[in-house]
């Protein structure tokens, strides 16, 4: 569990970084299999597949933030927004009739 723990911390200081995993392995002082067998059990990945979820959890988490920051509306609100537009617009298919559109008081 250490190896993978290790793993993933210099992971997450050398994301942007080339990283060989191979040569991962060597710096740990393991083999390649080693590291692999270990991710296999712990995460159930391999290490290369381990380092591209980070960097795309890393990517979304930028690419939200800075849509959010844009358009000044957090992502879960956005969601709900575009969920209600969706069912409306399919409320609408089912009923055209002009009536549909006006609301029971």
């Amino acid at each position: 569990m250490q190896i993978v723990a290790d793993t993933l911390h210099y992971f997450g200081r050398h994301f942007r970084d080339s990283i060989a995993i191979g040569e991962l392995a060597q710096m740990r002082g393991i083999s390649e299999d080693c590291l692999d067998f270990s991710f296999d059990r712990i995460r159930g990945m391999t290490p290369a597949q381990a380092l591209q979820d980070y960097r795309l959890n890393k990517l979304f988490a930028g690419v939200l933030g800075l849509f959010e920051l844009t358009f000044r509306i957090d992502m879960p609100l956005f969601l709900l927004t575009c969920r209600r537009a969706a069912d409306d617009r399919l409320f609408r298919r089912q009923h055209p009739e002009p009536e549909a559109l006006v609301l029971p008081v």
